[in-house]
């Protein structure tokens, strides 16, 4: 693999929380950062060539996560947070033409509680055609779901028991039931748990499998095409990426490692040599690195490619920001504070 000499913008302190997708009405990728340390997201709208406009930021609170999604089913990405400050959810709605809402936050509990909120994810659990929301609170070792967003509200919530100090999740129907399912990792348990779905929207108790040590990041996806979800994870302590595999019936008992370099953080999936397998990127907290797993077209992986960048990277998202067909990289340093683009060149 080949990537350009990353380019920087600037952003401002602890920029942990990214996504990317189509803000406004041209063809061109844009990225959305938050962070630990500022009360705002910034917005950077992409040009034809993957290079980014200057920056519009938009008040919001501190956030360790944050996704784009379609929360009321009007073709615009809306923008969804974890603000642990506030142990709530916030949600900032897209009206187009670069425009945006204010900040609106749903508490993820009782206000006596310190959750600390630390990743989310959206789906339709219910298949209702309205979006859910699954919270994990790091602090309370819980997670919270919310169901039927609509007019700027959910309908309702639900609390469930996790791991120790739960600190990432990810959705995907892994029974083939048409229902989507979730995993969280207990970082402090060295598990992930899966949680399936009743059919109704609501979940089963948490199974657990062995995840290799403190799990951090998750990710799901097919990597051996066999038609069923798999699921990655980010190992922090050893920086090691673990990958589990789905046994056609929703349990994961198989499980191959690959050791990288530093305290292993978040990752990201993409087929980025276009052979139609997905490939695997990892940051980690310590050294100025992305490291690239290639898949070699049976769910294992080669080992891994380095390519430079800032120090202290902790935040990673991917897409065609140049729109040649190859997917890109951006990534977000605790150390500098900027924002990092690597265009592929493959």
């Amino acid at each position: 693999m080949k990537f350009s000499n990353y380019s920087s913008y600037p952003y401002g302190v602890n920029p942990w929380a990214i996504s990317s997708g189509h803000l406004d009405e041209d063809c061109y990728l844009d990225i959305v950062v938050g962070s630990q340390g500022d009360e705002y997201f910034s917005f950077y709208y992409g040009n034809e060539n993957g290079t980014f406009q200057s920056t519009i930021n938009h008040t919001a609170s501190k956030s360790h996560f944050l996704m784009l999604k379609d929360m009321n089913n009007d073709n615009k990405l809306d923008i969804v947070a974890t603000l642990f400050e506030t142990d709530s959810i916030g949600i900032i709605i897209n009206y187009g033409n670069r425009s945006f809402s204010s900040l609106k936050q749903y508490p993820v509990g009782n206000y006596d509680v310190h959750y600390n909120p630390y990743w989310l994810d959206v789906s339709d659990f219910n298949n209702n055609s309205l979006m859910d929301v699954v919270v994990v609170n790091d602090h309370d070792s819980s997670i919270t779901v919310f169901y039927d967003y609509h007019n700027l509200s959910f309908s309702y919530s639900h609390m469930h028991q996790a791991g120790h100090d739960c600190t990432a999740v990810s959705v995907a129907d892994f029974n083939k039931d048409s229902y989507i399912d979730f995993v969280v990792t207990d970082y402090s348990d060295n598990t992930i748990s899966i949680y399936i779905n009743e059919g109704n929207g609501l979940f089963k108790p948490r199974k657990a499998y062995s995840a290799g040590i403190t799990p951090w990041g998750v990710k799901v996806a097919d990597f051996n095409n066999d038609s069923f979800i798999d699921i990655v994870t980010a190992n922090y302590a050893v920086g090691m990426i673990s990958i589990l595999f789905n046994d056609g019936g929703g349990h994961f008992y198989k499980r191959d490692s690959y050791y990288i370099n530093g305290l292993a953080v978040t990752i990201a999936l993409a087929d980025l040599n276009n052979d139609t397998f997905l490939d695997i990127m990892a940051v980690t907290e310590g050294d100025g690195f992305i490291y690239i797993l290639l898949n070699n077209q049976d769910g294992t992986f080669l080992e891994y490619q380095k390519i430079p960048t800032d120090t202290g990277l902790v935040a990673l998202t991917v897409g065609d920001f140049n729109n040649d067909r190859k997917i890109d990289i951006a990534a977000g340093s605790d150390d500098t504070g900027n924002l990092n683009i690597l265009l592929n060149q493959c």
